[in-house]
């Protein structure tokens, strides 16, 4: 008893930690407009202290990716995390726009190794049976940052006072990194023995996985193909997500406040996605045909919304809203899932933070290129080109799946 409220505070404090840096990330996508009023430039202007946030958090989970075996996770998260939150409160002071792009570039540093330390604390310290209930969590987990993010952005931006939320999640983050330090230490303390048969319990039950990874070529090629798809598939999740707002303001003629308020729909509904995902991977072995028939759907509904976009409000946001459930289900897969599930061959935290490093990038080019559209092709090119891409990505993991059957499942 005492050994599971130990893991579940685990679970907590990895949660609240990613969580509230996920939503002191989100409120600057969330006030993309206010914040491009405010200093008098275009969209894509707006989005480029994103981008270079993105930059620096991707290329830094890179070299954490190399290094992560010889660092002390529970220090290295205290220190980064807890100057995280002092230097998200120093987005609130910001003057003028080139000193956020200074301030997110740094931020993007001291954040870039918090998803894969939480996946490696929690694949080294909890048992098999909670694991699976642990990404869920944490992969909703995202989602709900979207909805504190986004709600606070329409909630505060009312009050004319779009800085606030950056004092609020910065004071909490700090918080969180003293939380993750003790959760981690706790468990530290459990004894060895159980240590030793949860990793026994491990390697029995994870041997089934679609294919393996016994040599380093397997391997090499394994973390090229993963990179890849992840950020190809993070790039069609925040081209489509990041510009909700401008959306339903541009052609539905709602106002600026409501329209995030309105925005906060994706991401709730969203938190659909890990959860089936999840289940999905646990009941069928080959987590790749999974995605595969998330992938089908998701073009199905892509292709469909370019022509439909403008049309009702009702409408778009139903068919663009599923169409996100379902590519954040193929994100839970290759942002995680593949991680614990073959984490006999790999680290499973390197691995899940090098898929966040690929997602970190899309994340930064994909809205600055989709605001692009917008602004110079408008709505329907934008959206001609999600399409293009999910279907691209379809088709990949299409030939994929057959090159694992041609090779009955014994490698990639």
């Amino acid at each position: 008893m005492q050994n599971k409220r130990c893991y579940n505070f685990l679970i907590f404090a990895c949660c609240l930690v990613w969580v509230i840096m996920m939503g002191s990330k989100n409120i600057y996508t969330a006030e993309y407009i206010e914040i491009g009023r405010l200093f008098g430039v275009s969209k894509p202007q707006a989005s480029l202290a994103m981008t270079f946030y993105f930059i620096t958090y991707g290329i830094m989970q890179i070299f954490l990716f190399f290094i992560l075996d010889n660092l002390n996770i529970k220090w290295y998260m205290l220190i980064s995390v807890a100057l995280s939150g002092i230097v998200t409160i120093f987005i609130a002071l910001a003057m003028n726009l080139w000193s956020l792009w200074w301030i997110l570039a740094i931020n993007g540093i001291l954040q870039a190794g918090i998803w894969g330390m939480c996946t490696h604390v929690l694949n080294k310290y909890l048992p098999l049976s909670m694991k699976a209930t642990a990404n869920m969590i944490m992969n909703i987990g995202t989602a709900i940052a979207g909805i504190i993010s986004y709600g606070s952005a329409s909630l505060f931006i009312s009050f004319k006072r779009f800085d606030s939320p950056f004092t609020f999640f910065g004071v909490i983050l700090f918080i969180s990194a003293i939380i993750f330090f003790i959760a981690v230490t706790k468990c530290e303390k459990l004894s060895s023995k159980t240590a030793i048969s949860n990793d026994t319990a491990t390697i029995k039950t994870l041997t089934h996985t679609p294919f393996t990874l016994k040599n380093k070529n397997t391997k090499i090629l394994f973390f090229i193909i993963t990179f890849l798809l992840s950020f190809l598939i993070h790039c069609v999740f925040y081209g489509t997500i990041n510009w909700l707002p401008s959306l339903v303001q541009e052609n539905f003629g709602v106002k600026e406040q409501p329209a995030v308020l309105i925005s906060v729909l994706a991401p709730l509904a969203t938190t659909i996605g890990p959860i089936i995902a999840i289940k999905n991977c646990e009941k069928h072995i080959n987590f790749v045909a999974v995605g595969f028939i998330y992938l089908v759907f998701a073009s199905i509904l892509s292709l469909l919304f370019v022509f439909i976009f403008n049309l009702n409000i009702v409408l778009s946001l139903a068919v663009l809203i599923i169409y996100l459930i379902i590519i954040q289900g193929a994100v839970t897969i290759v942002f995680s899932v593949i991680s614990y599930k073959l984490c006999d061959y790999i680290n499973a935290g390197a691995h899940s933070g090098l898929m966040n490093a690929a997602g970190s990038f899309s994340a930064g080019i994909a809205p600055t290129i989709t605001g692009a559209i917008i602004q110079y092709c408008g709505w329907q090119i934008s959206y001609a080109f999600i399409f293009i891409l999910t279907l691209f990505i379809t088709i990949f993991i299409g030939i994929l799946l057959l090159l694992l059957n041609k090779t009955k499942k014994q490698t990639i």
